[in-house]
């Protein structure tokens, strides 16, 4: 089978970028062929995750047969009024593709633009499409008007529409016009090996200093990376148990109740720091590095790094004493981040806020101060340093989180598909069988 892939992989950051690529990988674990067109390289540097000379991935991929195509960079303001024009080149792209080697089916991960040129490509070509979607897609954009439209038109049309197992998003679906038989309710893929792997690959000098010239290209202003570099270097030698964070960055994130709590208990004269990668907009960026920068017992206790490549993150995690994922009052309610999971398959103690604690596809198996530290608001000050102080002093709390989470996450594990499920499903549509195994 020949599969067209348009959609998100590294360097681009955030959770739709690393399952795609894994999804690449496992067609070709399949022994299909597979062509990814991607705007990776297009993309800013407050989109990107900081790689290094040893971030060799992609490089196996293509060794190893696949394609990657990324769409070149459009100079700023060609023409006006100015956006990047990714749909047009996403389509330029395709068309080249299928000319040299027609697909047995078009993948768009993501609707905004991948999903809408891999349904304008099918109809061009008269070949299968799978679309899938995300939270923002279909849970902000489609609010949109005129996005909405064009999305739900797509969505009606295409062979295969991938979906989570949320009552909200199926009722979107259906609203959007898919076909029940279209409509394929499944679990994502199992996580990396990297996650299960001994890895002693987190070298915090030399990832600082690569992020000095990566932030170079952030488009802070001059004064605002001088401090971001002096700060960073004042945390390079700090031996102080360190709680780590990473991902967007956001008020509804936490991102300022950590630092806040952090602040506090510093003050207070308990041994912690902070190591956070930290994904955002250079402007969203200078602000909550501004408001980290303002406290300042946090100086010379606090590295903040780019996003890493998604085989670099259990690193990070394990190199950490405690990881806090913090999401409350997420205005997309069928958001369900895939965070703790990484982070109890670490075996590392997960500092989690009550609405995801909640929201998990696991939350009946998290057991307060078993295996999880719940905080059911993380906007109370209190209830967030409590929750880090009783880490940072209780060696037993700690070894007891350590091992119910190894525990949980081979029983997760176990029960997840080694493979994602939209390899089978595209199997299936070549073969007109209209349910596969993949469907839960």
């Amino acid at each position: 089978m020949r599969v067209l892939l348009l959609g998100k992989i590294p360097p681009i950051q955030g959770g739709v970028s690393r399952s795609t690529w894994l999804a690449a990988c496992d067609f070709l674990d399949a022994g299909h062929s597979i062509e990814v067109i991607s705007n990776a390289d297009a993309m800013d540097y407050g989109f990107r995750q900081m790689t290094t000379a040893s971030d060799k991935e992609l490089e196996v991929f293509r060794k190893r047969g696949g394609v990657i195509h990324n769409l070149e960079s459009v100079p700023p303001h060609s023409y006006i009024p100015w956006s990047s024009p990714f749909l047009s080149q996403m389509l330029g792209a395709g068309i080249a593709s299928i000319r040299r080697a027609a697909p047995d089916v078009i993948v768009g991960w993501y609707l905004e633009p991948y999903g809408v040129a891999a349904s304008i490509l099918g109809k061009m070509f008269n070949v299968p499409v799978i679309l899938r979607h995300a939270g923002s897609d279909i849970g902000r954009l489609r609010n949109v008007a005129d996005l909405g439209n064009a999305y739900d038109a797509f969505l009606s049309e295409a062979a295969a529409v991938i979906t989570g197992k949320s009552a909200q998003t199926d009722e979107i679906l259906r609203e959007a016009g898919v076909k029940p038989h279209a409509m394929f309710k499944v679990k994502g893929r199992a996580l990396h090996r990297s996650f299960f792997e001994e890895s002693d690959d987190f070298d915090l000098h030399e990832l600082a200093d690569r992020s000095e010239e990566w932030f170079s290209h952030y488009g802070f202003d001059e004064d605002l990376y001088r401090k971001l570099i002096e700060w960073n270097r004042a945390a390079l030698d700090n031996d102080e148990p360190a709680i780590g964070t990473y991902g967007k960055i956001a008020e509804v994130k936490g991102t300022y109740n950590i630092i806040d709590a952090i602040d506090s208990l510093a003050g207070r004269g308990v041994k912690v720091s902070y190591r956070a990668l930290w994904s955002a907009t250079p402007k969203r960026f200078a602000h909550a590095f501004r408001y980290l920068s303002a406290k300042k017992n946090l100086r010379g206790r606090s590295m903040i790094l780019p996003p890493l490549a998604p085989w670099r993150v259990p690193a990070f995690i394990k190199s950490c004493q405690g990881v806090a994922f913090l999401e409350n009052r997420f205005p997309i309610s069928f958001h369900t981040p895939q965070v703790p999971r990484e982070v109890i398959a670490c075996a590392s103690p997960l500092i989690l806020s009550g609405e995801i604690y909640e929201k998990v596809y696991f939350g009946s198996q998290l057991v307060d101060r078993i295996n999880v530290l719940k905080v059911e608001d993380p906007q109370e000050p209190a209830q967030l340093e409590a929750a880090i102080a009783e880490l940072l002093a209780s060696p037993e709390l700690r070894k007891c989180l350590i091992h119910h989470a190894r525990a949980l996450s081979r029983i997760l594990e176990a029960r997840t598909p080694v493979a994602d499920p939209i390899v089978e499903i595209a199997e299936g549509l070549l073969q007109n069988d209209d349910r596969t195994k993949a469907v839960a």
